[in-house]
């Protein structure tokens, strides 16, 4: 379901956050309810072109593929929503095999969170090593159901503590108000500037896709990318 106040919410998540200078800011009453704030997955349908321009890829961000692949598919998600879960779990393997690992496509992440707790958890994918990054992605999807609740944030932390990281280092991640202000910045941009109102929503060479809920659609978005359509 759309949701023109994600930007607003989050907004107001991070100036909460920043003005307390402790993690536990980031609970809301809302937290856990992200069902109501996400795409159906029932009935995938592809839109037209994409809002504005397509998404510009800077050097700096997460892809998995080859950087030189002539499909480039850019994911807004939430780590806290069950529709993200669902496609990384269930859709991205057969991606890979099909698209990444051929080197016809990669696949870029951008965070969108839709909560304060999700927006924690962004920020611990953000504050681990490099070539953590897509691990612990994985592994907050696996466990999303243990620590997107209502005050999360200790949940998350022996998540962290489980990879090495320890309290000081968590909570020093979660105070780090650069961080989540490029976060909160880059949803932002894809909602003001790509119409992002959901998660997830993808951009395949410039055209944007939502609600995919099967794995035949979004082949069906690639090869047409792969032809030039």
């Amino acid at each position: 379901m759309k949701n023109k106040g994600i930007l607003v919410v989050l907004v107001v998540l991070v100036a909460a956050a920043i003005g307390a200078g402790a993690y536990y800011a980031f609970n809301s009453d809302k937290i856990g309810a992200s069902q109501a704030t996400t795409a159906p997955a029932a009935t995938p349908a592809e839109t037209a072109a994409a809002e504005g321009s397509a998404p510009v890829v800077a050097p700096d961000e997460m892809f998995l593929g080859k950087a030189d692949a002539p499909v480039t598919i850019v994911e807004y998600f939430s780590l806290g929503c069950p529709h993200c879960k669902h496609f990384h779990e269930e859709i991205l393997p057969q991606l890979k095999t099909d698209y990444l690992d051929t080197g016809k496509a990669r696949i870029v992440f951008r965070d969108f969170p839709l909560d304060g707790v999700a927006l924690a958890a962004a920020q611990l994918t953000r504050c681990v090593s490099p070539m953590a990054y897509f691990a612990m992605v994985d592994t907050l999807f696996a466990q999303q159901s243990t620590w997107h609740v209502k005050d999360g944030a200790p949940q998350i932390a022996n998540i962290a503590k489980g990879a090495g990281m320890d309290q000081a280092a968590f909570d020093a991640c979660l105070a780090n108000q650069p961080l989540r202000e490029k976060i909160a910045n880059g949803a932002k941009q894809g909602q003001e500037t790509y119409g992002v109102d959901a998660t997830p929503t993808f951009f395949i060479n410039g055209k944007k896709l939502s609600g995919v809920g099967e794995y035949a659609p979004f082949k069906e978005a690639v090869e047409a990318a792969l032809a030039g359509k």
